[in-house]
């Protein structure tokens, strides 16, 4: 019951004892501090390798700074007036069409290669150094509220860093053109091809209209130029529907190819989604559009009939629209936002194809219904009215592509797209930004003070030594007589007073006194030595018996009687004296060692103390059979402990014997 209190006393840790701990263990704690800074101080000088920071800000315009429309270019392509999404502008940057660029235009793989150990070097590959590019070297971020994006390089060499930053920046901003690409830029070659053939086939059907209005005289009734305005107006719906028919498609053309060289094809392949499904809208669509441009004949487009139709064309191109993108999104294979978008424009494209071609349809169903009215005419009408009608659509034709190409002029002179702007370029730093020195060292400082308390809390844990007074006194509750070592009388005089008082204190009918040791500890025989003398100068008659056999080197021997003779000695009134009220027995080498255990011997003391005043034993340390025997019929005990000798275990060993006193030895 006694252990198990002793146990949960010492349990029982306070902020005090927290304090003695590291208190004690200065030492270790000074010791792993100092290790662990040598240690990082060595890694910053000898291991650590210099990494430079390399970086760059890019802006993502917030609109488009075009006030002209540009027509249905930004539909067509999949671009916005509003500035793309910040976070998937990061995704494109670090892209694996943009790192690929940058491996293949600074040949990485074979720097790479030159910096990896011969094993692995011939298995490194373009991909894993695109990986590599991803996950360790390159960083992007966004500035917080802004849509500025920081691109950042990390990388041991400085020069290659700065050269990584501007590839990134010249792949991105190219990649961001491509999708805000306008429809002008396919039509300004086919537009500048067109216009001197046309202007050409203008002036020749010129001619023969003068030729013949000449040589007829034909003057044209009301319903002929009313039927030739309708005519001329179908025909210029035709020529423009055709002509973004043609732009839609090399529009087409391009995203195909970009998708192609996006997932890395080597050549460019076509892809047209197809479901049951969209073959019927797609009809729908058609059959919508010849309506409506049959209704357009006979009302304005007000009319409660051509609205109503109108409604259901923007419906069916909604559908066709939401068909192509679940069929796109069903064939996308990766996450790449580069071409998740291009696949978004591809279907906003073919979406407005077919509207295109539905309406082309539609227009040349009016057509041909005017053609049928034109031949009720006589044959001289006819002949004049296609006639006029050529010349209608050549004017026609003629008038939009310098419309297309003036609008081409203004948009190649400087128009703005949402494309990214660099604001701050990027530069060489003269230091590293990796390892920060001073913020190294202090952190292995702190973490050196940390591992050097954790060392010291597990060593004060492991380590069974007692290493001062308080430890003594935490874990048996009672405070201790001090001495100092080495050990003098004159100097403990006040501490061999206090322990002879204790002695004092026994009854009549027990005056045993019993001293031993946590340890071997030699200051316990000279303190034994010490109280006997004291004791005896006081007039007490005083017996001090060895029964560890280690008083001899402190008395003289002849004085004194062997504890086989002591026990054998019939009358304790004829014991040798060995001075004035002081016997002293030794145990000797003739003395068997378990004479002191045997009850001959306990008998003998127990008798002692009708013929003494005090009587001392001592005993070999704590643990001994002797000490424990002693104890038991001893009135007081005395241990005596030491720092670095004495351990917790004897200290709890000694904690079960009665009346003990607690004798610290350390240095003065």
């Amino acid at each position: 019951m006694e252990d198990k209190q002793i146990i949960q006393t010492s349990e029982e840790i306070t902020l005090s004892d927290l304090f003695q701990i590291l208190r004690r263990r200065i030492g270790i704690i000074v010791f792993v501090t100092v290790i662990t800074g040598l240690i990082t101080l060595f890694y910053l000088l000898f291991i650590a390798k210099p990494i430079y920071s390399i970086s760059a800000t890019i802006k993502i315009p917030a609109k488009s700074a075009s006030g002209i429309n540009l027509g249905a270019a930004a539909v067509l392509l999949g671009g916005s007036t509003s500035a793309p999404g910040v976070d998937e502008q990061i995704e494109i940057i670090k892209s694996r069409r943009v790192l690929k660029n940058v491996v293949n235009e600074l040949n990485l793989l074979d720097y790479f290669k030159s910096k990896t150990k011969d094993k692995a070097k011939d298995e490194l590959s373009e991909n894993q150094v695109i990986e590599k590019l991803y996950k360790d070297i390159v960083k992007a971020s966004s500035q917080k509220n802004t849509s500025l994006i920081q691109i950042t390089v990390e990388l041991d060499d400085k020069q290659l860093a700065y050269n990584i930053v501007q590839s990134i920046i010249k792949n991105y901003i190219d990649i961001a053109k491509e999708l805000n690409k306008d429809e002008n830029s396919y039509l300004y070659d086919f537009v500048q091809q067109q216009l001197p053939i046309v202007e050409k086939e203008l002036a020749e059907i010129e001619e023969k209209l003068q030729k013949f209005q000449k040589e007829k005289s034909l003057v044209p009734t009301e319903e002929v130029k009313q039927l030739m305005t309708t005519y001329s107006d179908i025909s210029k719906n035709i020529v423009n529907t055709e002509l973004n028919i043609k732009s839609t498609e090399e529009v087409i053309a391009s995203l195909n190819k970009r998708i192609s060289e996006v997932k890395g094809m080597a050549s460019t392949q076509s892809y047209t989604p197809s479901s049951r499904q969209l073959e019927e809208l797609k009809q729908q669509l058609s059959k919508l559009e010849i309506e409506r441009n049959s209704l357009l004949l006979k009302y304005t487009e007000e009319a409660p009939a051509v609205k109503e139709v109108t409604e259901k064309i923007e419906v069916v191109k909604k559908m066709i629209n939401d068909e192509l993108s679940r069929i796109t999104n069903a064939k996308l294979e990766t996450q790449d936002p580069a071409l998740s978008e291009l696949y978004a424009s591809l279907s906003k494209a073919i979406t407005e194809r077919e509207s295109l071609k539905a309406t082309l349809q539609g227009l040349q169903k009016a057509k041909e219904e005017l053609d049928k009215k034109l031949e009720k005419f006589p044959e001289i009408q006819r002949e004049y009215v296609a006639l006029q009608r050529e010349q209608t659509i050549k004017q026609q034709v003629y008038a939009t592509l310098k419309a297309k190409q003036e609008e081409l002029r203004l948009s190649t002179a400087g128009m703005n797209f949402n494309v990214p702007v660099v604001i701050d370029e990027p530069y060489i730093p003269e230091k590293p930004a990796k390892p920060n020195k001073k913020l190294t060292l202090a952190v292995g400082g702190v973490l050196g003070i940390f591992l050097g308390i954790l060392a010291a809390f597990l060593r004060e844990a492991t380590d069974q030594r007692i290493l001062d007074k308080q430890q003594v006194v935490s874990l048996l509750g009672q405070e201790t007589i001090d001495y100092t070592n080495p050990f003098d009388a004159k100097k403990n005089s006040e501490a061999l007073k206090n322990t002879l008082v204790h002695t004092f204190e026994t009854s009549d009918s027990n005056k045993i006194t019993h001293i031993t040791s946590a340890g071997k500890i030699p200051e316990k025989n000279q303190i034994a030595f010490e109280l006997a003398k004291l004791s005896a100068a006081l007039g007490r008659r005083t017996v001090l018996i060895d029964t560890a056999g280690e008083l001899g080197l402190n008395v003289s021997k002849e004085k004194a009687i062997s504890i086989s003779k002591f026990v054998s000695e019939k009358s304790d009134k004829n014991l040798p004296e060995y001075s004035e009220n002081l016997w002293i027995v030794l145990k000797t080498e003739d003395d068997s060692d378990y004479l002191t255990l045997s009850p001959k011997f306990k008998e003998k003391l127990v008798n002692l103390n009708g013929e003494y005043d005090t009587i001392f034993i001592i005993t070999l340390d704590v643990s001994s059979a002797e000490a424990k025997y002693t104890a038991e019929f001893s009135a007081k005990n005395f241990l005596v402990a030491k720092p670095k000798i004495s351990t917790k275990k004897d200290l709890l060993t000694a904690y079960t014997m009665k009346e003990l006193n607690l004798l610290w030895v350390s240095k003065d």
